[in-house]
Parts: C-alpha cells; structure tokens; sequence
C-alpha cells in the first residue's frame, strides 16, 4: 500500500470538509458571528479539526523531501499531529465545555464521547508512535491518528450541521 497516495486523499478528504463547512458557514449568514456561540464555536471547532487533518496529511512530505529517514519522518510527523491534537484540545475543550456548561453549546453524547474518546487517542497513539513505545515510527501509527481526526472532523461537521437546524428552530436569546 501507497502511503503517499493514502496521505494525499486524506488531506483532499480534509479540504472538502473545511470548503464544505465554509459554504454551509456562509448561508448561515448573521448566525456565525463570535456574537452567537451556539453555531460560532462549532463552527471554530469543526474549521480546526479539518485544516489540521489537511496539514497534518501533507506534514510527512516535508522531512521525506529534506532526505530524514523513514522512521524519523514518521516520528515527526507523529510528534507534528501531537502538538496539533494538543493545541486544538487547549484552546477548544474549555471554550466548549464554558459554552455547554452556559447552555450555549449543546450537550450532545452521540457528538461528545466520540470527539472526546478521539482526541485522547489520536494524542496518546502520535506520542507512542514519536517515541517508539508499542509502535516501530512507521506509517501505520501514524494513520491510526489521521484516521481518528477523519472521525474526528466528519463528527464536528455533522454536529455543526445539528447545531444550525437547532439554532433554527430556537433562535438564541439575546
């Protein structure tokens, strides 16, 4: 199996859903606005989680076309998607958990365990792949990862979509 070929569909995999979601974010118009947490911080989440599925599938080519060696493109590349995965749960987690603790942001177990589950493994598997621990630094563990933030992403477009149908039936009170 092509690794190359696999990295390349899922970054185009990637941009269609963050092309998508901005077409989607467009017709909703006035509604995605910082103004309106309910649609904006899915929305955020969503836009986040797709660009990082897309440059963390194109981050491989980099170290290969320096001339690293195979497994330390692999273990950079994993340790790429760890600060990436890392970042996203820093900056997103509170704001979603402020925002359904406020009500804002709709507690959704169908979305949340998922997403949650997800992103605590594309992190522990892209820093056992870094470090060799369980995984050889090959392609393998590192689209364990790819994969989770493909589920990942196609979760938070599916409930960004919920949230907009939502959003229409309850307009959030000003």
């Amino acid at each position: 199996m092509d690794a190359a070929g696999t990295l390349e569909t899922l970054s185009e995999i990637g941009i269609s859903i963050a092309g998508f979601s901005g077409i989607v974010g467009a017709l909703a118009g006035e509604r995605l606005r910082p103004s309106h947490p309910d649609v904006w911080i899915p929305f955020s989440v969503m836009i986040s989680s797709s660009l990082g599925l897309v440059f963390s599938a194109l981050f491989p080519f980099l170290p290969y076309h320096i001339g690293a060696p195979e497994d330390v493109v692999w273990a950079a590349s994993s340790g790429f998607v760890s600060v990436v995965a890392a970042c996203n749960m820093a900056f997103f987690l509170p704001r979603v958990l402020r925002g359904q603790r406020d009500g804002t942001v709709p507690r959704t177990l169908v979305f949340d365990l998922p997403v949650q589950i997800s992103s605590v493994l594309v992190l522990v598997s892209q820093v056992l792949n870094t470090l060799g621990i369980g995984l050889s630094r090959n392609a393998g563990g590192f689209l364990i990862g790819l994969y989770l933030i493909l589920l990942i992403s196609g979760l938070n477009f599916a409930f960004f979509l919920y949230v907009l149908a939502r959003s229409d039936r309850h307009p959030p009170a000003v």
